[in-house]
């Protein structure tokens, strides 16, 4: 599995968006677009990529949640590539839901479908067990004090991140974390459950 980060555009609100490719671009390869964002921007960007002969692009979408910033652009996607598109709970242009525990084939791997209610009742984060990664769309892994407001959904949710072998997240909006992923969702797990919960 190879993970491509696209640019994001300067000119609208948006999210990171990252393309999945197999290691060698073979025939059976899923390539797989997470969170195409707000404007399809990054259709540009996609045909410049050799993501394969013979091989549509995108094969599928999976939205981490349906916030426009995230998902707003699937229709230009899906118009241009015909591919299908996975989603938590339905909404314009999802073909398909997704369900806990579920997993699915993206490049040349698999990655698993956690549920995560935190930052929105149909966020999810996507897990490959053998690259240690994750896709944690707007989940907030890093919390730094404990006077927020949370939700015990929310809790729960980190605390089954904090199970996970992780050492690489896919933010929806921030840099990627290579480095101290145990810790930080520790961490942030200490800070949530010092923090009103409600």
């Amino acid at each position: 599995m190879r993970v491509r980060e696209l640019e994001q555009s300067h000119e609208i609100y948006t999210c990171r968006s990252y393309l999945i490719l197999g290691e060698w671009n073979q025939l059976g390869d899923v390539n797989t677009l997470v969170d195409p964002g707000t404007d399809g921007a990054v259709l540009a960007q996609i045909e410049k990529l050799s993501t394969g002969c013979g091989k549509v692009p995108v094969s599928q979408i999976l939205l981490t949640h349906n916030h426009f910033d995230h998902g707003g652009g699937i229709g230009q996607i899906k118009k241009m590539y015909g591919c299908r598109v996975y989603a938590w709970c339905d909404g314009k242009d999802v073909d398909e839901l997704l369900y806990d525990g579920q997993f699915l084939k993206a490049g040349d791997d698999q990655l698993q479908v956690l549920h995560t209610p935190g930052h929105s009742s149909d966020s999810i984060c996507l897990y490959n067990l053998k690259q240690k990664l994750l896709f944690s769309g707007d989940t907030q892994l890093r919390v730094r004090s404990s006077d927020g407001v949370f939700t015990p959904e929310y809790v729960e949710s980190l605390r089954r991140l904090a199970h996970l072998d992780i050492e690489i997240v896919y933010s929806g909006h921030d840099e990627p974390v290579t480095g101290g992923v145990q810790e930080m969702l520790y961490n942030t797990l200490a800070q949530v459950r010092r923090s009103k919960i409600f």
